[in-house]
């Protein structure tokens, strides 16, 4: 019996040996097949690819109602139903939920965007070396300060360095970081970006609802607006982190308010393919929702499930399927309506009404 034992116990141990001395380099050497690591990005089809995922990430925001619960939700637009949870009631400020950190749906931006930054960076990095032209380039660069526009309006000063630098790729884990200041974040992440695309974008989209100098010109004067606003602080309200309400490049809020009003007039004197519809209905109706008013889209397909993102017979109650479709009105569609917003800028800047855009 112990003979037995001893010949299997020979047997296990040089058949692991054998496995280990010709089987050890295949199980190290990753090759991977059906996921993409960062060198993807050296290539031209990886920094196609990344920009094309910079459009999908829209539908993660503006398809999903937690994100509009966070912003409507407690204002005179919006209140919590008959079947409303915690994640609506709390976010009213009427008393009938808690708002704190820990119930707050913030998540839903701040979890989308930075891993959006990210994808941004590493496109204008690698863009050059693969091959890829400004104008896409300028793309990443308009989405980049577009979620950081959204992020410091919501949270105040946050993260530039995702673990690798100011405004760097990331490849690491990182499980530490320190939050900019609201002027770091505007002077540093927001403004620069902006204007490079500008001068980079074409008048007309690469794709039909693509990023557009005249997209970049009214995001560029809305964060200018914004910002001006922060520096003058009428109704003192607390900011974090706590910093002096001054300008790193020595503006006051009036010159800001000023370069709001410039960029908007220029975008309203050099429209491209954009243009105003007759009337709010127009640009709202479904058969109509490509019309030349709407710059940038938040879109869903109804002919693939693939390119969708999202199932077209169920909804799972969050993004990218589109739930704030059904909440809100119904549609298939999510538009991002910019025009409306360059309106507001011009209203609240000077009273007045762009006849032309």
């Amino acid at each position: 019996m112990k003979n037995i034992i001893s010949k299997i116990k020979w047997v296990v141990l040089t058949t692991t040996a054998l496995f280990l001395t010709t089987s050890c380099s295949s199980v190290l050497d990753e090759q991977p097949r059906t996921g993409f690591d960062p060198s993807f990005f050296s290539t031209k089809q990886g920094v196609e690819g990344g920009v094309t995922s910079l459009y999908a990430h829209l539908r993660y925001i503006y398809g999903q109602a937690y994100y509009y619960n966070s912003c409507l939700t407690g204002t005179d637009e919006y209140t919590y139903g008959q079947s409303a949870d915690g994640n609506f009631k709390d976010a009213d400020l009427s008393g009938a939920g808690t708002l704190d950190a820990t119930s707050s749906r913030s998540d839903a931006l701040w979890g989308t965007a930075f891993p959006n930054i990210n994808t941004a960076s590493g496109i204008i990095e690698n863009a050059e070396s693969a091959g890829v032209g400004s104008d896409l380039v300028a793309e990443a660069r308009f989405f980049r300060a577009f979620d950081y526009f959204l992020l410091v309006q919501t949270f105040g000063g946050v993260p530039l360095d995702l673990g690798a630098g100011e405004l760097k790729f990331n490849t690491s884990t990182s499980r530490t970081s320190v939050r900019n200041t609201v002027p770091e974040v505007y002077t540093k992440g927001i403004f620069p970006d902006l204007k490079q695309a500008i001068t980079d974008l074409p008048e007309t989209g690469r794709v039909t609802g693509g990023v557009t100098k005249t997209v970049a010109r009214l995001y560029l004067s809305k964060a200018y607006l914004t910002y001006a606003w922060w520096l003058e602080n009428p109704n003192n309200i607390p900011t974090y982190p706590e910093t002096a309400r001054t300008d790193p490049d020595g503006h006051d809020a009036a010159w800001y308010f000023q370069q709001a009003y410039d960029i908007a007039t220029e975008a309203i004197a050099n429209p491209g393919p954009f243009g105003l519809q007759k009337s709010f209905y127009l640009v709202n109706q479904a058969e109509n929702d490509r019309n030349n008013e709407i710059l940038l889209y938040a879109d869903h397909t109804e002919d693939s499930e693939l390119y969708n993102g999202g199932s077209l017979t169920y909804g799972s109650g969050g993004a990218p399927d589109n739930f704030a479709g059904g909440w809100l009105d119904g549609t298939m569609k999510q538009c991002v309506h910019i025009q409306t917003m360059l309106r507001k800028t011009l209203l609240s800047l000077f009273g007045v009404k762009p006849h032309k855009l």
